[in-house]
């Protein structure tokens, strides 16, 4: 079993989403409900750690980046085949690149 960390700003993404659908879409329970979405696609990288695609699949360029696709997010994380290191979790529409490079 991988262990599983969330970096900060992958829980201040999580934070942002669940205010932004609870308080600017006002719908607290589709909050609830994709937190508890999200979160179960993070635990269960502890089992199927590379369940995930690697985001050079899908780039021009190499990565060792990998993303998991919950809903209208992506959860992406890094794996070293002991833990996983869950960076960011993003709008499925967001700019992935900028988030992921540029901050």
């Amino acid at each position: 079993m991988a262990e599983v960390i969330v970096f900060r700003l992958a829980r201040n993404d999580l934070v942002h989403i669940h205010d932004y659908i609870r308080d600017e879409l006002s719908n607290p329970d589709a909050a609830h409900r994709i937190m508890v979405q999200l979160k179960q696609a993070m635990e269960s990288l502890q089992s199927m750690p590379e369940r995930g695609k690697p985001l050079d699949a899908i780039l021009a360029v190499h990565t060792e980046y990998r993303f998991l696709v919950c809903g209208n997010y992506r959860v992406f994380y890094l794996y070293d085949g002991q833990q996983v290191e869950v960076v960011r979790v993003l709008y499925t529409l967001q700019d992935y690149m900028r988030a992921l490079f540029l901050s």
